[in-house]
């Protein structure tokens, strides 16, 4: 019984996460504010980021801080807050001179943001962010986060992530500052951007591939599982039941996914059950075989997982309840095409500007309508998360202290 319990513990785990707000992170229901964490983790001391996320704007209504109302725009101190950020280096004397005395502050500042998203240690910044964001990186696990500041650094739709067909796996020479292409070589039928990068993969090999799944989740989504809420939650067994779907429409057998002793288990594994098998023939070291290459925990001991384990016959492969997805290809282009994806990385670089934590790890949450304006710009020039990035560093939010 003792090695039962080990071998469950990944699916325990997941069960207590079910029990855990099922909110998503990012959406309209949080314009009253949302509780970040204001520590400055790049030690730049940034004064222009609020306490609560509140916008500069203003400075009244329902959790906004009256001392928001008074800040003053000072774009010397901006200027050192995105040097900091963007090269990692205090910016020159002749820089700061140039925007203290200009006539018009906010353009020499502008100038001086533009020549630092167009250095080449911004590239290196932003390998470190994604790294940070995506848990990954040294010992061959660079080449996701490599490819997200590739596409950023090229001004390329940040969709790409998910639909590149080649060039999925670069690389980075960080003393010449340049990016190197190459394919991913995992063996998958398909390419699909990070989706089918073997280094991922193997960073989030685990029990039925619910690891990898949760990796998507939490980077790109913003949020834990549960993924999917349904308008009208049913009762089950006394418990709320609320995800989108039959109840019984994922397996019970060899592992009961329809369990409801402690937790409803099928608000989490709705979704989780319909994206894995997706990823389940990756082995351990991030390889396409030809067969599924994941186990099932079970007592005496562990067995390869059949499709039968997820789901029972017939039933589709998905994303979301709507959003049906038969391969990694489709997954990717269903990922590009969620708004809640956008949302979430743009929200991503609100944080990183403004010295807040991860939305998801340490609930550094950003209230909607502060991110709406980028967002809208994200949706309306391409998808260009760089663009995106610098209007953030422009804003009033920004450059006021």
């Amino acid at each position: 019984m003792a090695r039962l319990s080990l071998l469950l513990l990944p699916l325990a785990l997941l069960a207590v996460a079910c029990e855990s707000d099922p909110s998503t992170t990012l959406g309209p229901q949080d314009d009253d504010g949302a509780d970040g964490n204001d520590d400055g983790n790049d030690g730049d001391g940034s004064g222009a980021s609020s306490g609560d996320g509140g916008s500069a704007q203003g400075g009244e209504g329902p959790g906004i801080d009256p001392a928001l109302a008074d800040r003053e725009v000072d774009y010397n101190e901006a200027l050192r807050t995105a040097s900091l950020k963007l090269v990692r280096r205090l910016p020159s004397l002749t820089q700061i001179k140039k925007v203290r005395d200009a006539d018009d502050p906010k353009e020499a500042y502008t100038e001086e943001l533009d020549a630092m998203l167009a250095d080449p240690a911004f590239n290196g910044r932003m390998i470190k962010f994604w790294r940070d964001t995506m848990r990954m990186g040294g010992d061959g696990l660079d080449t996701a986060p490599v490819l997200a500041a590739k596409i950023m650094a090229e001004g390329r739709p940040f969709t790409d992530l998910f639909t590149a067909t080649t060039g999925n796996c670069p690389s980075y020479d960080g003393t010449a500052g340049t990016f190197a292409d190459a394919d991913c070589a995992s063996g998958a039928p398909v390419q699909a951007g990070v989706l089918t990068d073997p280094a991922v993969q193997r960073q989030f090999y685990g029990n039925m591939a619910f690891r990898r799944v949760r990796w998507i989740q939490e980077t790109f989504y913003c949020s834990k599982m549960p993924a999917e809420i349904s308008d009208s939650p049913l009762q089950v067994d006394g418990k709320d039941y609320t995800a989108p779907y039959p109840f019984d429409s994922i397996s019970s057998s060899p592992i009961n996914f329809l369990d409801t002793q402690s937790v409803v288990c099928a608000n989490c594994h709705q979704t989780l059950n319909r994206v894995a098998p997706l990823f389940a023939n990756f082995d351990a070291d991030g390889m396409w075989q030809a067969g599924i290459a994941v186990q099932t925990p079970l007592a005496p001991e562990p067995v390869t997982t059949e499709r039968t384990h997820w789901l029972p016959d017939g039933t589709p492969t998905a994303w979301r309840a709507d959003v049906p997805v038969a391969d990694l290809a489709e997954l990717g282009q269903a990922l590009a095409e969620d708004p809640q994806v956008g949302e979430c990385v743009v929200a991503r670089m609100w944080n990183f500007a403004l010295s807040k934590e991860d939305i998801v790890v340490d609930l550094a949450t950003v209230p909607y309508g502060v991110v709406e304006p980028h967002v809208t710009e994200f949706d309306t020039n391409g998808q260009d998360l760089k663009q995106v990035l610098r209007g953030i560093f422009l804003s009033e939010d920004f450059v006021s202290f």
